[in-house]
């Protein structure tokens, strides 16, 4: 089993990393876990910060990082850690249904400049056991097919289920980012993608 290796999340960090906005220089993962997205980022921005509120994986983060000097880990819970500036891009990779939903998409808001970009990879819980079934027939010989067929890696952060579905997300969603792109994935994943609006008229820059 690889560090880096393949898993549902790592399926789809292209999605994230071809988001990201040109020229970049400050980006944030938020519940980095091990840490496997901050390393791919760290090859396209200047500055990594990667945050998450598990202490021992962090230094677990920070050991399989060692040779990644762009990136600092950061061993603090997302809602009550305060950044010192903004940033050009923030992920949150199978993080959000660990989070409150609104309050955790308005501090991400808060925390890009104008023109940066929010990229989410998330969970949301099946509308019925019908629906449950139909992804899963999908979904697992997607799965294996991967698993057998490229090195894999643990997910490295505490399972939780979750709570929204994707209905329930696109209309959070709609209040806090307006014009998120949104798409369901095949394997039991969801991408969601903002920009923030750049600053108009008076007083712009």
């Amino acid at each position: 089993m690889s560090a880096d290796g393949w898993n549902h999340n790592s399926h789809y960090h292209d999605i994230l990393l071809a988001s990201i906005p040109r020229p970049c220089i400050r980006a944030l993962d938020v519940g980095c876990g091990l840490g496997t997205f901050a390393r791919r980022l760290e090859a396209r921005v200047d500055r990594v910060d990667a945050i998450d509120a598990d202490g021992a994986v962090i230094q677990q983060a920070r050991r399989l990082s060692r040779d990644n000097t762009r990136i600092q880990f950061i061993d603090a819970d997302f809602m009550a850690w305060t950044a010192v500036e903004p940033y050009d891009f923030i992920s949150m990779i199978a993080v959000l249904h660990h989070l409150p939903f609104a309050e955790a998409l308005a501090k991400s808001v808060a925390l890009l400049r104008p023109g940066g970009v929010l990229g989410v990879i998330g969970l949301d819980r099946a509308r019925t056991f019908v629906h449950m079934g139909i992804r899963s027939l999908v979904g697992y010989p997607v799965s294996a097919f991967y698993r057998v067929t490229r090195p894999t890696s643990r997910v490295g952060a505490p399972i939780r289920e979750p709570s929204m579905t994707l209905s329930e997300i696109r209309r959070g969603a709609a209040t806090v980012l307006p014009g998120a792109a949104i798409q369901r994935h095949v394997l039991w994943r969801y991408s969601m993608t903002w920009v923030k609006p750049r600053l108009t008229g008076y007083g712009a820059t």
